[in-house]
């Protein structure tokens, strides 16, 4: 089996650059969030239904996905702590 150690300095992590990076993040999901209002206001009303149909499905895939994301990152943290306390008591 593959050490924890290996695995995470052999993976392509990707960390953000800055924080101007994580709020630039931030101002491109309210741009997103704006445009889903225009197009909102710009159709009728079944194809609303249906819009705020399809904005639902999609929230809850995203969160679903940052959710399995989280978990797998905290996983990780959890088996290289675990890890370096092995390596610790041995050495």
């Amino acid at each position: 089996m593959k050490s924890m150690l290996e695995f995470l300095f052999s993976s392509e992590i990707t960390f953000p650059g800055s924080w101007a990076a994580e709020n630039h993040f931030g101002d491109e999901l309210d741009e997103v969030m704006k445009l889903g209002v225009q197009v909102k206001a710009q159709i009728g009303e079944e194809q609303g239904a249906l819009w705020k149909e399809y904005q639902e499905k999609a929230q809850g895939l995203e969160n679903r996905q940052c959710r399995m994301e989280f978990e797998r990152g905290f996983l990780t943290a959890a088996n290289l702590a675990l890890e370096i306390f092995h390596r610790s008591q041995e050495g």
